[in-house]
């Protein structure tokens, strides 16, 4: 396999895609994430600079005009915003390391530079960085900079700096923490204090305003004449080292977090004296082992398309580094840790995009995000009171305590469907993984969601139930009644809620009564057009020619929010959405007629949208145009021209990418849609062979799709039953079956 499909790579510093390289190279041990941010910083980019975020549409928001953006996150650590909620904090800033001559800071906009070179490899998790820089002083220096944050050590981050210079050369270098930084406009930091117990080493605390402490710790080596200095907001630790010419020398530093909200308290000096014998290469060696099992767990192969395949790995590294192992107080926030856009709060993404990638790799870690909405209902208890209901309402953007952050009303009070999309995503686990789930953790969460729409729906006048005054997959049509979609998923929990009502709490009359009206809610149609809600064709016409004169941004960008509530316009997928998630519930015919008429009306302003009409083009046989979704959605980040990750990682996006050759190319039918391993393949014509490993229903398998056959291996314990295009087979442990396509 070429390497080149391994790595991403950033050829030449151009400012005008800088952030989307951050971004993209953003590291992770799942408890500490840091973006790409250059060690040395710009000399004129100030990450202190306060301002008034205010609630808007995100996707149409215009982010402030840094240049870079610091960003250094632990999952979970919010605090107060006075517009936008609980939020994210964005840590103090660890990864200063900057080397100057003769008092010339190295910059990558000001100072001369070539053979510019900075490269992620995705299998290990280390960025590196090389340049060569001609100072004024006339030295010319090679620098080659690496870091990884430990997955072996989840709190450590590694830095080495690689001099060589041309003349014998004093270079002055500083390894500091930077504390005076903002999150969206606002500065959650409320005390700072540094200090220093020996001349090489930096530590801080700080304070949050959501009541949080971090401390945090540096260690710089290599530099014999390193000396402390703290002020208010910073602690440097800086030297002088003297390079001989031809002769390279090497600095480095080690950075490590604990906070007050850790499940196993480990004071930063404590990691770093843990860590002090093993060298940089043996520190990496483990975290890279660690990065192997994930990536044996994990990994797609792709052949016939070497672009394609690094793309596609570039979304299963960042899926793989923002999940927090062992921890359910969180799940993965819509940045994946990679930005705060989002506020680093958590979405309907974490059931229906996100869950599926792990549920079929590593169940375990699937399972966190499912105990994660068990161990938050007190939050969803305290949603549903707030409106006046009873039972549980899962917030549109969910803190760590669960309840909605969401600052925008017509989100927050409308897009209802999570709370049923947080059901759906339960009973996927189980009956993935899981068998007894929904009876034992599961059953009082799922009641408690069954007894909040009782009371959030309506009657008519013949006592038949609606949903009124809500918002769908599609968030151009504000409220609405009678969304198909989350009609079909509150029925789907209600339903489910009867079969575990016993369990979780609920009498006999609530059971008959989550049935009935599981049975009652509507499905708006027109012929074999299901519609995406009552009266959508009664909406204005979209007039996209007149109006999205500039296709190379969201139509939201261009029009007035008032005109989008009115206008037969989606963001994405809506009801063909519906039909991917229950894709025996709507004939063919039903399908494309959903096809036809909502895909000329959608804008694809969302990055969620063409992921799901990937899957929809599959079903129907529209292979081009499943192609062309899929390779539109893959590229959505690697793309720095355009924006890519710049205020972070589209990590829903990164799932789907993964769904689309599991389940769109390779075929396999869900846990939900199947009880036997059951796959449909439609290999691309673009692709010579897909392969992947996965476990289905506790048993490990290997897939293996090529143009003219489909193997599948048993590499568990027991009998593996399966189906291959409607041929079934018994595969015991061990062995490989082999289904040979027709051409």
């Amino acid at each position: 396999m070429s390497e080149a499909t391994w790595e991403l790579v950033e050829t030449g510093f151009d400012i005008r895609t800088a952030k989307a390289w951050e971004g993209l190279f953003t590291l992770g041990s799942g408890y500490l994430h840091t973006r790409g941010s250059l060690e040395e910083h710009l000399l004129d980019d100030p990450q202190n600079t306060s301002f008034l975020r205010m609630p808007a549409n995100v996707t149409a928001e215009k982010a402030r005009p840094n240049q870079l953006k610091w960003g250094t996150f632990v999952p979970g650590l919010f605090g107060p915003h006075p517009t936008l909620n609980n939020e994210m904090v964005n840590l103090p800033w660890f990864l200063d390391l900057t080397p100057s001559v003769a008092g010339e800071k190295l910059d990558m906009q000001a100072s001369a530079t070539t053979g510019y070179r900075r490269r992620l490899d995705l299998r290990t998790a280390v960025l590196q960085r090389d340049l060569t820089w001609k100072t004024k002083s006339g030295a010319v220096l090679t620098l080659c900079f690496e870091r990884f944050i430990s997955a072996a050590r989840p709190s450590l981050s590694v830095q080495r700096l690689t001099l060589l210079a041309d003349r014998n050369t004093a270079v002055d270098i500083r390894a500091g923490i930077d504390a005076d930084i903002r999150t969206s406009g606002l500065d959650h930091l409320t005390s700072q204090s540094f200090r220093s117990e020996r001349p090489d080493t930096v530590a801080c605390t700080v304070t949050t305003n959501g009541g949080d402490t971090v401390d945090m710790a540096a260690l710089l080596t290599g530099v014999p004449t390193a000396h402390v200095t703290c002020g208010a907001r910073e602690g440097r630790i800086s030297g002088t080292i003297h390079l001989t010419a031809g002769k390279p020398l090497v600095v480095e530093k080690r950075s490590t977090v604990a906070t007050s909200r850790d499940l196993i308290p480990r004071p930063p000096l404590t990691v770093l004296r843990d860590a002090a014998s093993l060298t940089f290469e043996a520190l990496q060696a483990e975290h890279a082992a660690l990065w192997r099992e994930r990536w044996e767990r994990s990994d797609v192969v792709i052949e016939g398309d070497d672009r394609t395949q690094l793309a596609l790995r570039a979304s299963l590294y960042h899926l793989l580094r923002c999940h927090v192992p062992g921890d359910d107080r969180v799940t993965i926030d819509a940045k994946g840790y990679a930005g705060d856009a989002y506020f680093g709060r958590f979405f309907w993404d974490t059931e229906m995009y996100l869950l599926p990638f792990y549920l079929y790799t590593d169940p375990e870690r699937a399972r966190t995000f499912c105990d994660f909405r068990i161990r938050t209902l007190d939050g969803a208890r305290a949603n549903a009171r707030r409106y006046g209901y009873r039972g549980a309402r899962y917030g549109w953007e969910s803190d760590t305590w669960g309840i909605d952050g969401c600052p925008n009303w017509q989100y927050g009070d409308h897009e209802v469907h999570v709370t049923a999309d947080v059901v759906y995503g339960m009973v996927h686990y189980a009956r993935a993984a899981a068998p007894d789930y929904l009876k034992t953790r599961a059953a009082e969460t799922i009641v408690e969601t069954a007894r909040y729409w009782l009371d959030r729906i309506d009657r008519r006048p013949d006592g038949s139930p609606v949903l009124l005054g809500v918002m769908g997959p599609n968030e151009y049509t504000p409220i609405s009644s009678n969304n198909a979609y989350t009609n079909t998923l509150v029925s789907f929990a209600l339903r489910t809620a009867a079969e575990v009502g016993p369990q979780g709490g609920a009498s006999p009359d609530e059971c008959r009564l989550f049935r009935e009206v599981a049975d009652g809610l509507p499905i708006p149609r027109r012929g074999e057009l299901v519609l995406q809600c009552d009266g959508f064709d009664q909406l204005a016409e979209p007039r996209f020619d007149e109006l999205w004169k500039d296709r190379t941004t969201g139509f939201a960008n261009q029009v007035s929010q008032e005109r989008l509530y009115r206008t037969k316009c989606l963001k994405q997928a809506d009801t063909l959405m519906l039909m991917a998630l229950f894709p025996a519930m709507f004939s063919d015919a039903e399908c494309r007629a959903a096809w036809d008429y909502y895909l000329p009306l959608t804008t694809h302003d969302s990055s969620l949208s063409v992921g799901m009409h990937a899957l929809m083009a599959l079903r129907l046989g529209l292979d081009k145009e499943a192609w062309a979704f899929f390779q539109q959605g893959l590229y959505k980040d690697v793309d720095v021209a355009h924006g890519g990750a710049a205020e972070g990682i589209h990590i829903a996006g990164c799932g789907c990418n993964w769904m689309i050759v599991v389940h769109g190319f390779a075929g396999l039918k869900t846990a939900l849609d199947s009880d036997t391993l059951n796959l449909q393949p439609r290999l691309p014509s673009a692709l010579q062979r897909i392969a992947f490993p996965m476990i289905w229903k506790g048993i490990p398998i290997q897939v293996d799709l090529s143009r003219h056959q489909c193997a599948v291996t048993n590499r568990g314990q027991t009998a593996l039953l399966l189906d291959i295009n409607g041929r079934s087979a018994t595969v015991a442990p061990g062995q490989v079956y082999t289904h040979v396509l027709s051409s």
